[in-house]
Formats: C-alpha cells, structure tokens, sequence
C-alpha cells in the first residue's frame, strides 16, 4: 500500500469512529498524517485505529468536536510498531 492509500484509509477508520460516536475529529488529516509517517502496513494502520477507537470511546463527549492529541497517536503507533 503506498503513501497515498494508507492516508486514505486511516482516514476512512477514523471517519468510522467520527460516525459511531457523531463526533467531529478536527485534526483527522494531521491524525492520518501522524499514522501513516510510521506505517503504510494496512494491518497496523487498522490496529492503530482501534485502539485509538477505544481512546475515544473513554474520552470524548457525547458529541461535538473533538481532537486527538498527537501525542497519543504517537503513542499507540510506537507500540504498534514493536508487535
């Protein structure tokens, strides 16, 4: 999967997340961005997500706008990365 294809995807996860709890990312092209600087492996980019799902099931409101630090991203994609 080249550079491109990976953005698009991690952006498409992230629209599901935006979707399941009517939310807003604001940041999400920084976020797919954030994600595909460290994989383009569509299994990891999927993992990533759903950790990051699960984040922001504990964390976001009810609904709205709502950012994801990229020091979290960061964070879930560094331990991807060690699988």
């Amino acid at each position: 999967m080249n550079q491109e294809e990976a953005k698009a995807r991690a952006q498409a996860l992230l629209n599901v997340i935006e979707n399941a709890y009517a939310i807003r990312i604001v940041n999400i092209v920084a976020v797919a961005e954030a994600i595909t600087e460290k994989t383009c492996d569509e299994q990891k980019i999927l993992t990533i997500c759903t950790a990051l799902n699960t984040w922001v099931a504990l964390n976001a409101g009810l609904s709205g706008e709502f950012e994801i630090p990229l020091d979290v991203v960061n964070d879930f994609a560094g331990k991807v990365m060690r699988l």
